[in-house]
């Protein structure tokens, strides 16, 4: 799946903290989801650094603005968890989540992980749609993180 004309992504670089901070705290925001720079979110101050042996992406729109996020991440030996994907409002609906959610499924695979976890909250019901959509299945043993009241998990 390719992302839309005037749509890029590319790895994240640490000079990039301030406007991931942004597009993840104004989609957690807008769906009235606390923000927690000293923990939860703390990842973000050096994003590159802090998923150096995962993957973190940002997409950008046909002026090199970042609109969205996505990553992964070590969660247990077996397991890589997706994490931080969020997509400024007026980017949804095109098949940018789509091409997220691939990327990150494709690229759990190369790196080996028979298993991919998530977290979310309920309150993101686009989100929750399109993990249950990719066959995700509740995962019983719970979030791990406050804001989150739902885990998944895909075998892939």
């Amino acid at each position: 799946m390719s992302l839309p004309n005037g749509i890029s992504w590319r790895i994240v670089s640490n000079q990039d903290a301030t406007k991931v901070k942004e597009v993840i705290f104004r989609v957690l925001t807008e769906y009235g989801l606390p923000v927690d720079p000293c923990k939860t979110d703390s990842d973000l101050d050096q994003p590159a650094t802090f998923y150096e042996k995962g993957f973190f992406g940002v997409i950008e729109n046909d002026v090199n603005e970042i609109v969205g996020t996505f990553g992964l991440l070590e969660h247990k030996n077996d397991e890589i968890e997706i994490r931080k994907m969020y997509l400024l409002p007026q980017y949804r609906g095109k098949g940018i989540g789509k091409f997220m959610m691939n990327f990150l499924l494709q690229k759990s695979k190369e790196l080996g992980y028979p298993k991919v976890v998530l977290e979310t909250a309920s309150q993101l019901k686009e989100a929750v749609m399109m993990y249950e959509k990719y066959g995700f299945k509740i995962d019983d043993s719970g979030p791990e993180t406050e804001r989150c009241d739902l885990m998944y998990f895909l075998k892939i």
